[in-house]
């Protein structure tokens, strides 16, 4: 398919690509959200609809239109950046018909220099580098109506992610700690089908991080773990951790199965994930969301 893209952020004016053959109507969308807040305490949690310039933590949003007309083949795409003054109301020309709408928000780290998000299908969603940020999505039909002005339409966006929280107990890093590293698996994924709200298939999330050097001499380690599932609710997740020392040496490993998570939701792991440490425990809860009654703590 072709796509025809609309960009609109604080560098540019708006870009219309369109055929001169066909009678485009202007369509605006309004993206609204309503669950932004729990995951990560980032917002007041007042259950009312919020605009997304409001939100705070989202960097982007890409909105797609894909005919539902056999006979029509072009896709249409339009990107903001949260710098953009309307950023979250779309205004677009396209002709009239039905079409699939998706629309995804997220918090990915600069997006104006390319590390996008890309809506390739209405059953693909992609990030940059595979790794997946904090993210909302709708996918609706819409018929636009031919001489028909300023058609608008208010759309509602809920969170497509599920977030693992590794909150590492130890004041600060210990002194001899290079690496640290995680790989997850089970139901999840890091790519998005819109049109069933969770992983387009089953992936490893996997990630390594360097942590010697004096930036992080007296940090405290909390890794946010963003991540699609195969289902709403699952209870299959493993994860598995590695301390490595300076002489590449194994500090500590530890190994988690039928981990659950929910969509929408946050499972958080607390603990002392590199240092042996008999008056340390392990507790395991979703309060930062809401208590889902699935919390552990063991020694």
């Amino acid at each position: 398919m072709i796509a025809i893209f609309l960009l609109a952020s604080c560098s540019k004016e708006n870009v219309l690509s369109y055929s001169p053959q066909v009678a485009n109507q202007e369509v605006t969308f309004s993206l609204f959200e309503k669950t932004i807040s729990d995951i990560d305490s980032r917002a007041d949690d007042n259950k009312s609809a919020k605009s997304l310039k409001n939100c705070k933590s989202i960097s982007e949003l890409e909105v797609a239109l894909f005919p539902e007309d056999s006979r029509q083949d072009t896709v249409f795409i339009v990107r903001q950046d949260s710098a953009a003054k309307d950023f979250g109301q779309v205004k677009l020309y396209v002709p009239a018909g039905t079409y699939k709408m998706v629309a995804v928000a997220a918090a990915t780290i600069s997006p104006q220099k390319g590390n996008r998000i890309n809506i390739n299908s209405v059953n693909e969603v992609t990030f940059p580098y595979n790794v997946v940020k904090d993210m909302f999505y709708t996918l609706e039909s819409i018929t636009i109506e031919s001489g028909k002005s300023n058609q608008s339409f208010d759309c509602s966006l809920q969170r497509g992610v599920s977030m693992l929280e590794l909150n590492c107990q130890e004041p600060t890093r210990p002194r001899n700690l290079k690496t640290f590293s995680y790989t997850i698996t089970g139901n999840c994924g890091n790519v998005f089908n819109p049109t069933t709200g969770h992983c387009l298939k089953k992936s490893n999330i996997t990630n390594t991080y360097t942590l010697s050097g004096n930036q992080y001499k007296n940090s405290h380690f909390v890794f946010k773990i963003y991540m699609f599932l195969g289902e709403d609710d699952v209870s299959d997740i493993k994860l598995s951790t590695k301390a490595i020392d300076l002489d590449g040496k194994e500090m500590k490993s530890l190994s988690f199965d039928n981990i659950r998570l929910v969509k929408g939701k946050v499972t958080t792991y607390k603990g002392p994930f590199f240092t042996n440490n008999t008056n340390m425990t392990f507790t395991i809860d979703s309060e930062t969301i809401q208590d889902s009654g699935y919390g552990k703590e063991f020694e």
